[in-house]
């Protein structure tokens, strides 16, 4: 009891000095457990091997639980070509890239393997994380992300089972996976009829729920106990199962502080297993973050620009993806017990996955994003004509209505410049003759490439109202007229507050209906024979 209290008191420790210096949690919960463990070797402290063992592997069915709950299928409707090529491209690709970066490195194939294998997937806890912090979870590339996460944990969970297998032969491993398999099909019949039969049809409370959620969680557990497989594995197919909607939200809200205790626990026994890393080891790590980030980012950038998203949604998607997995860490727990790798590689998969859970939400920033988006190949031939024109329209984003409003603008004999940071979009100007410009909309040099003090109206398009704001303030000494999409009151008061010409959106769209109803509805049209 002594020592689990210490575990809990260290857990507030960190947490506490994480939000006074406004740090991520993670690097100091391992941290203490590091310094708990020294504690220990000095005989300062009593806390046992076995006691960290238990809350590691309870952490860690927590964690792969939790990320289970996040992953419907249902996100992948009408998306899944795009994500199925995504998340094969990037696992396999990085994965590869990883177990060659490593045997370059002078690791046998079997650890460069492992290397390779947790450098492949990346972390469901982080990017559900910055999606909500965003409110990103249902754009498009949301749903991308989150279909390319659902696909990577189950491919690594069965490379998982195979490489704990392959110490009983090849058919060992097989077997495995089929039985992996096996249970990963039970538990998307439960996804499908089961639970939403459950939501439609029994009332639960607050405590039913979350006795059922658990139950899901031991059976599953238990299933996998008795198939001989790592009853991880059926952690995460128990969160799958219960990831249909309104399930998801339910078992999320009920179970989000005792998950979160649990992590922490986990996250403070993990920093109690690792060994000082030597230097060699440290810069192995290094070179690994550093193959891991630049070819996830690229890598993911170049493919989902292709498939179709824009040149922002492929570069965002890319950094976010650009870490490895909580399944990392249990691939480098199960090889450590099975004894195919040693503790010094067990802690430098670890520093490497705590490393780049932390990195990614530092980098994933707008100020990176764009960063990124200046460096993409421009297409020049767009912009030949900008510089010499006057008296001319310029958009700020094509959206859903340019064609309209650019054919608008040509049947009134006014010259068009569109800006808009998505390369399909302006290949595909330049192949019709329009021209344009691939940039940031809010970037001042980019405007003054425009001639937009020469304009005579600029419209706005773009969603962030800080870059709207940007723009305004930067004509707002010129008779230039800045009329803006607005999808809210508060939005259009804003904008009429700092000189723009405010459209709401949603009233529009309002006026449109009604006028339609009126003429429909009074005057409704004679039926044909």
């Amino acid at each position: 009891m002594t020592a689990f209290t210490i575990l809990m008191l260290a857990a507030a420790l960190a947490f506490g000095l994480a939000k006074v210096f406004r740090l991520p949690p993670i690097p100091l919960l391992m941290l203490s457990g590091v310094g708990l463990r020294a504690l220990a070797d000095l005989g300062a402290t009593e806390i046992s091997d076995d006691l960290l063992q238990e809350m590691t592997q309870i952490g860690l069915a927590m964690l792969v639980f939790t990320a289970g709950v996040e992953l419907s299928p249902r996100r992948m409707r009408g998306r899944t070509r795009p994500i199925v090529i995504l998340a094969i491209t990037q696992f396999f690709a990085l994965g590869a890239a990883g177990f060659v970066t490593a045997v370059l490195l002078g690791y046998d194939l079997t650890n460069a393997l492992y290397v390779g294998c947790a450098l492949s997937a990346s972390s469901t806890l982080v990017v559900v994380r910055q999606l909500q912090r965003r409110r990103q979870m249902f754009e498009p590339y949301g749903r991308l992300v989150l279909g390319v996460l659902l696909l990577q944990d189950v491919f690594i969970v069965l490379l998982m089972v195979a490489l704990l297998k392959s110490t009983e032969g090849p058919w060992a491993s097989i077997l495995g996976v089929i039985k992996t398999i096996g249970i990963g099909i039970f538990a998307l019949g439960m996804h499908r009829w089961f639970v939403p039969w459950v939501t439609q049809n029994l009332r639960l409370d607050d405590e039913e729920l979350m006795l059922g959620a658990l139950a899901t969680l031991f059976i599953f557990a238990g299933m996998a106990y008795l198939l001989d497989i790592p009853f991880l594995v059926g952690a995460f197919f128990a969160g799958f199962a219960l990831s249909a909607f309104p399930m998801n939200g339910l078992v999320r809200g009920m179970l989000g502080s005792l998950s979160g205790f649990f992590l922490a626990l986990f996250f403070i026994s993990i920093g109690a297993f690792l060994t000082l890393p030597s230097l060699e080891v440290l810069g192995h790590s290094l070179i690994l973050i550093a193959v891991l980030v630049v070819v996830t980012i690229t890598l993911v950038s170049i493919v989902t620009e292709a498939l179709g998203y824009s040149t922002r949604a492929a570069i965002e998607s890319g950094i976010l993806l650009s870490q490895t997995s909580e399944f990392s860490l249990l691939l480098a727990l199960t090889g450590l017990a099975s004894g195919q790798i040693n503790d010094e590689l067990f802690s430098m998969i670890a520093l490497i996955t705590v490393t780049t859970m932390t990195f990614t939400p530092l980098i994933a920033r707008d100020r990176v994003v764009w960063t990124l988006m200046k460096m993409h190949p421009r297409y020049k031939r767009g912009e030949v004509r900008c510089g010499d024109m006057s008296d001319h329209a310029v958009f700020l984003g094509f959206g859903r209505a340019g064609s309209r409003n650019l054919q608008t603008m040509q049947q009134n004999g006014i010259e068009v410049v569109v800006i808009d940071d998505d390369a399909g979009v302006i290949r595909k100007l330049i192949d019709e003759g329009i021209p344009c410009i691939q940039g940031d909309a809010s970037d001042v040099d980019v405007l003054k490439r425009a001639s937009c003090h020469r304009a005579r109206i600029v419209l706005c398009s773009m969603r962030r109202s800080r870059d709207v704001e940007e723009v305004i303030r930067f004509l707002k000494n010129s008779p230039v007229k800045v009329v803006v999409n607005t999808f809210e009151t508060a939005e259009t008061e804003r904008v009429k507050a700092i000189g723009g010409y405010p459209i709401e959106t949603s009233r529009a769209a309002a006026d449109s209906l009604l006028h339609w109803m009126e003429t429909n509805l009074k005057n409704p049209p004679k039926a044909t024979t």
